[in-house]
């Protein structure tokens, strides 16, 4: 099981979370961001399906085409790529989706 996220210290970031040490973790955690990601593509659904994505096998653009994460010590930090293409609507709500795992991880909520 995984333990609750040291301290809350670095709770002003709006881009990172804790992650932890083990493999089953950390990719527990990032398909919990990616599912809130995917909530957010479907709100914006009619942004991304008027854009072509640069991933030629696509139909449109995803969001995810607009997200990297760096990984170390426990912590992932997801960036915007090209972050002026992504309307500041929807950065927010990534952002605020970020903030959301890390809150649900602080307090232990599944």
């Amino acid at each position: 099981m995984m333990q609750s996220m040291p301290g809350s210290n670095w709770m002003p970031f709006n881009n990172i979370l804790y992650i932890g040490d083990e493999a089953r973790d950390c990719i527990e955690i990032i398909e919990k961001f990616n599912n809130r990601l995917l909530e957010i593509e479907q709100m914006y659904s009619g942004w991304f399906n008027r854009r072509h994505s640069k991933n030629r096998l696509a139909k449109h653009d995803r969001l995810q085409y607009h997200i990297h994460y760096h990984f170390e010590g426990g912590i992932a930090v997801f960036k915007f790529r090209n972050e002026e293409e992504l309307p500041e609507d929807i950065r927010k709500e990534c952002l605020m989706a970020c903030r959301n795992v890390a809150a649900d991880q602080l307090f232990n909520i599944s």
